[in-house]
């Protein structure tokens, strides 16, 4: 491939991914452009209900001749009398017809004023001159319009009288009649507004605010650096980094970080599935990482706070705990302590008092009753040297002592704000990084992978957290979205199948 080629494949990627991201932000936020819609429909109602409400009158005069007397002259005077209505078409508008116009009706304004109230035209390939006037007094407008017509007659009485004379001669010959202008067609009283056209008013205003949205939408969607897709946080993290895991948004959260006991449960049928199964499918990646020698020591960590990393430590170490096995969550952010706040648990001792030497790490580990295998401890009081606590030996030393137990989980500092983290994955297994679905952004995610790669840190893994589970834009995240049912065995079932059992039941209750 050459390089021509390659910039035009660039560039078409890049086209792609600017429009499936559009696509993607008017599927999440279609709603700004029915808002945007109502208010530029109302917009446009209002602007008519402002405006003044015009009417218009049409009056019709045609141009005639006398009797011709052969078909040769009645043809030659047909083509006449309709270059003459071109002609005085522009008498129309002359102020000698407005004032005359005005004299006939009675109305008191200005010559000028009356000619911009009125306009002349000639129909197409007709002798007709149509007259038509606009004012917001429909019976203004209707005797005007008449009145304009008479008026228009008189002068062109006036200019054929003295200009017209029947000439006879050897090879000319003879128009005996002249030239006459007379009403056609009188002007009826308009009885609705041509103007505001309170529809097309509507219409157009509707019509231009769902393009300044769609505009809105597009130029949001191009400036927007946030993930919002797996490819994007692929192309940003490389190959080289799996992603390990999806964890979908859950109103399970709304009220606690947590799921509950019985939410992890293997047998419940009322727990949310999809937050389930991410999080086993999180737990099965992270102990097959290696095989031979699997991650004991993981650092949970995100580029900012507010991503999620805190929420998916929790629920990784209780999804672990469940498989047998002793798990270790350690709150290792001393500056933002919330593990122990969010099980419920005392939030005073814990890491600190470990590290100073003032109680050993099995008098601080709490546990929570509901969630087996699961041992806690909480970040302690907050030090005024956090970094000085996480990269002393003694911190080293008490997590490598849990790790001979079990499997630990360090909540750990986000890594833009300070180096805690980055300085934490050289010293254990690795990092797990999360990046919010929608709100990590492209340069903060990169910027903390270089982070941890300028320091030498395993990275094992990112999860994207907080993934729509539902709706049109779940599919662009790759997130399978399959609901699990299970039996009272542990026994797992789909949907379908939970369906079907039930109506079984139904089928034996009715046999009965």
């Amino acid at each position: 491939m050459n390089e021509s080629q390659a910039v035009a494949d660039s560039a078409s990627e890049k086209s792609k991914g600017a429009i499936e991201g559009f696509l993607r932000t008017l599927r999440r936020q279609w709603y700004i452009l029915i808002i945007a819609a109502v208010i530029g429909g109302l917009l446009g109602f209002g602007f008519s209900m402002m405006q003044p409400k015009v009417y218009a009158s049409d009056a019709t005069g045609v141009v005639t001749t006398g009797d011709t007397g052969s078909v040769a002259l009645a043809s030659a005077a047909d083509t006449l009398t309709k270059s003459k209505a071109t002609q005085y078409q522009a008498l129309a508008s002359s102020r000698t017809v407005a004032e005359r116009a005005l004299e006939i009706s009675g109305y008191q304004m200005t010559p000028e004023r009356a000619i911009s109230m009125v306009s002349a035209s000639v129909p197409l390939d007709t002798a007709q001159i149509k007259v038509s006037v606009r004012s917001q007094d429909p019976e203004l407008a209707k005797n005007l319009a008449d009145a304009w017509i008479q008026a228009l007659g008189e002068n062109v009485q006036t200019v054929e009288n003295s200009g017209n004379k029947a000439t006879t001669g050897e090879g000319n010959f003879a128009v005996q009649s002249v030239m006459q202008f007379s009403a056609y067609v009188p002007a009826n009283l308009p009885q609705s507004p041509v103007s505001p056209n309170v529809k097309l008013n509507t219409l157009l205003g509707i019509a231009l605010a769902l393009i300044v949205g769609v505009v809105y939408l597009f130029i949001r969607s191009v400036r927007d650096r946030s993930i919002r897709s797996m490819d994007a946080l692929v192309e940003v993290t490389g190959s080289e980094i799996p992603v390990l895991g999806t964890v979908p948004f859950s109103s399970s959260f709304a009220d606690s970080r947590l799921i509950t006991p019985n939410d992890a449960a293997e047998n419940t049928r009322r727990a949310d599935f999809r937050l389930v199964e991410s999080l086993k499918e999180l737990r099965t990646n992270l102990q097959f990482k290696n095989p031979d020698n699997p991650p004991r020591r993981i650092v949970v960590t995100s580029s900012l706070p507010f991503d999620g990393k805190s929420t998916v430590a929790d629920n990784l170490a209780i999804i672990l705990g469940q498989s047998g096995k002793p798990v270790f969550l350690v709150d290792a952010d001393l500056r933002r302590p919330t593990v122990a706040k969010s099980f419920g648990l005392i939030e005073e001792v814990g890491v600190t008092d470990v590290v100073i030497g003032r109680a050993d790490v099995e008098d601080v580990l709490q546990t929570v009753e509901g969630y087996p295998n699961l041992y806690i401890l909480a970040a302690g009081r907050i030090p005024p040297n956090p970094s000085e606590i996480l990269s002393s030996d003694a911190f080293t030393q008490m997590i490598d002592r849990l790790a001979e137990e079990g499997m630990v989980i360090l909540d750990a500092p986000p890594l833009l704000p300070v180096t805690d983290s980055a300085i934490l994955a050289t010293k254990f297994d690795g990092a797990l990084v999360v990046v919010e679905a929608n709100g990590t952004k492209r340069e903060e995610l990169a910027k903390s992978i270089s982070n941890l790669n300028r320091v030498n840190a395993d990275i094992l893994g990112t999860v994207l957290n907080k993934v729509p589970a539902t709706g049109s834009e779940a599919g662009y995240y790759q997130y399978y979205g399959r609901e699990y049912y299970y039996d009272n065995e542990g026994k797992r079932t789909g949907q379908k199948s939970e369906k079907k059992s039930r109506k079984a039941k139904k089928a034996k209750r009715k046999e009965k």
